[in-house]
């Protein structure tokens, strides 16, 4: 045990810790030391209010931050981990399930099945029940099932089920995968909750047993909550009020999986007496980057307002950098960051964070072409995500009918009445004659070949691929199979931006390789960063802004802060637009000692312009950036010239040519170069 623990805490973070007799909500904004409070808080419920550890529920998201706390705690405080009940909200709910779950009928055969398996079985119920429903919609029919658990809703409730979104055969899904359940005794994640939240509402002297055990209730990340998650831990902790949550509203960014901001407000509502304590103090970031990112989250209405501070006082200022197009924005990206790698050390490791996945596509290209090794963190290189490896297999089966994968994947992934039966018959013959699957379907399935006019129309292409590029083949045949068309129906937005990514790619690859065979772009797309010596000293990281939550970086480069992508112009509405500014906000703040922003398009995101210029400095040059960041100051200027000026209508610009005394061609982030007569417009010399 550690001597003078609770010294380490400041005087906020000593009052969170100490208020434990009434309901308590911790605002810990970003890199306030959230996990500090809790880990302390339940080490002095120990040791200095003598609860035992078993009385104390901490609950999280992750086992890894489960066991974390665990750790922590036993560090400060000599407890045994093992004495502690700290765990996941699945955790939670499998405990309850197995402790008290024979009132509704589950006995110890019951078991649970993760998300793969899950995905698995629906598929397989619409194999056999619903030939009609198109295999590319398992995965959102999936996704359906979960958010209605997540409600506690069944397939019994129909018009709470079509209120949700369902059809018909949505339900009929549902309910037979519900009765799959029930046969086989198997729990999914989502029902270990839900079941559990069933049994407390639906069984008063049970619900008083967890409360009397659960004294006291300790929640982290409370922001990421969903609905049953949210009425579990009321549940256990309305009997004695004693429950403390720690989250923070402006890091709320996950409702597309279910959680939802407003159980931050309606729990002053559900216990009454609640009180509030909000954690300012930031340990990670400097004042630059902090007022930068106070900046972009004061313009949101739906939160506690708070300004984080630190007593790092002194840093880099924040840098805008001007990208006119996701290939300039990679490409000066790439040089910057090689740049640094030979001499700045300190600066890594170091992330670049994007939107969505497939703006990693650009990045990708220009880093293995500078010979910058990095790592994608929780994500697919861009071709190795399914729907680029659909396009491809349709391509690669075109161009060489011998291609029996590319075969065996476009019969799975499109509508072309070859069911398992056909493919087993299939297979054996062409074993048997010794040719490809394509041409064995050709002579001797030739109704299965003629049923779609797909195969004829490869053939075709095939004989004439020579007066064809390749990205023109693929667009052929996109169109041709309705594959593009399915995903637009579906409203697969995401991975239709990412199949005009991969035609975007390959246009300007053949545009530079105006003579390479195909086999050259198959090279390309499968190449793999080198591995290089030493690399672990300074890493370079690409990752979503969502999947950089929970991280921090040296330096953080957040990519495309455009018109298109942030917010992401698929998000139009009031609510979803104040979470991509706190997805904006949860990218800055990752930040520890340098932030830069780029634009990646002419169009600049209005999330930028509703930021006080104050707190950045734009820059157009990777290496005007890379001496500003090495110097902490103004680059070096040779000529006797501003290097900007400030203009009235078009914001700050970059002096480029000076044509007279009084007129200047000048570059501006969102106009570009624009010809100024300072006799007549009223500007400012920087």
């Amino acid at each position: 045990m550690k001597s003078n623990w609770l010294d380490e805490l400041n005087s906020v973070q000593k009052q969170a810790v100490q208020i434990i007799d009434s309901p308590l909500l911790i605002v810990a904004g970003a890199g306030s030391g959230k996990t500090k409070v809790i880990t302390h808080k339940i080490a002095y419920l120990v040791l200095e209010k003598n609860i035992f550890p078993k009385n104390i529920l901490g609950v999280t998201f992750t086992n890894r931050a489960a066991e974390e706390m665990k750790d922590r705690i036993q560090n400060i405080s000599g407890i045994s981990a093992n004495m502690l009940s700290i765990s996941t909200f699945h955790s939670l709910g499998l405990r309850i399930l197995r402790e008290s779950g024979q009132i509704m009928g589950f006995n110890h055969d019951w078991q649970i099945i993760d998300e793969r398996d899950q995905k698995k079985i629906i598929e397989q119920i619409i194999k056999e029940n619903l030939k009609h429903f198109s295999i590319d919609l398992i995965e959102e029919c999936r996704r359906k099932i979960n958010m209605a658990k997540m409600s506690v809703i069944y397939p019994n409730d129909e018009e709470s089920l079509f209120k949700m979104g369902f059809n018909q055969d949505d339900i009929r899904i549902f309910s037979l995968y519900f009765n799959l359940q029930q046969n086989y005794k198997i729990w999914d994640y989502e029902d270990l909750i839900s079941f559990s939240v069933k049994l407390l509402q639906n069984h008063e002297n049970y619900r008083k047993n967890y409360c009397n055990h659960f004294q006291y209730v300790v929640v982290d990340e409370f922001q990421d909550t969903n609905p049953n998650q949210y009425e579990l831990i009321k549940l256990l902790a309305q009997e004695h009020q004693k429950i403390t949550v720690v989250g923070d509203d402006d890091q709320a960014i996950y409702s597309w999986r279910g959680a939802s901001i407003r159980f931050l407000f309606d729990f002053e509502r559900d216990f009454p007496g609640l009180r509030i304590i909000k954690l300012e103090q930031n340990y990670r970031s400097t004042q630059p980057i902090l007022d930068f990112a106070n900046s972009i989250i004061e313009s949101n209405s739906l939160r506690r307002k708070k300004s984080m501070w630190t007593e790092k006082k002194k840093g880099k200022e924040v840098f805008l950098i001007h990208t006119s197009s996701k290939e300039q924005e990679a490409e000066k990206i790439a040089g910057l960051i090689s740049r640094l790698k030979k001499s700045n050390s300190e600066m890594f490791p170091l992330a670049v964070l994007y939107r969505i996945n497939s703006q990693s596509l650009a990045l990708e290209t220009e880093f293995l072409k500078q010979n910058i090794h990095f790592k994608i963190i929780k994500g697919l290189r861009f071709f190795d995500r399914k729907e680029i490896k659909d396009c491809l297999a349709l391509l690669k089966l075109t161009i060489d009918s011998q291609d029996n994968l590319s075969f065996l994947r476009v019969v799975d992934f499109l509508p072309l009445g070859i069911g398992p039966k056909t493919l087993n018959l299939l297979i054996k013959k062409s074993k048997e004659t010794q040719k490809s699957l394509f041409f064995t379907l050709k002579d001797n399935f030739q109704d299965k070949f003629k049923s779609h006019k797909l195969f004829d129309k490869m053939e075709e292409l095939n004989k004439n691929k020579n007066n064809f590029r390749f990205s023109e083949i693929l667009n052929l045949l996109l169109d041709f199979s309705n594959y593009v068309k399915s995903l637009d129906e579906k409203q697969e937005h995401s991975r239709l931006l990412n199949v005009k990514e991969l035609i975007t790619f390959m246009e300007k690859w053949e545009k530079n390789n105006p003579n390479a065979e195909f086999i050259d772009l198959l090279d390309r797309m499968s190449l793999e960063s080198p591995k290089r010596k030493n690399e672990k000293k300074m890493p370079v990281y690409l990752l979503t802004m969502h999947n950089a939550k929970g991280t921090e970086f040296q330096t953080v480069i957040i990519a495309g802060i455009n018109a298109a992508y942030m917010p992401f112009f698929l998000r139009k509405g009031y609510d979803e637009l104040e979470e991509e500014r706190r997805l904006f906000y949860v990218g800055a703040t990752r930040a520890i000692q340098n932030l830069i922003v780029s634009t990646g398009s002419q169009k600049t995101s209005y999330f930028l312009r509703q930021i006080h210029t104050a707190f950045y400095t734009t820059v157009f040059e990777s290496e005007e950036l890379y001496h500003r960041l090495i110097s902490g100051g103004e680059a070096e200027n040779s000529d006797s010239l501003s290097r900007y000026i400030q203009h009235p209508v078009f914001g700050k610009g970059k002096i480029i040519k000076e044509l007279s005394s009084s007129t200047f061609l000048i570059e501006f982030v969102e106009k570009g170069e624009i010809l100024i007569d300072t006799s007549v417009a009223k500007v400012q010399f920087l």
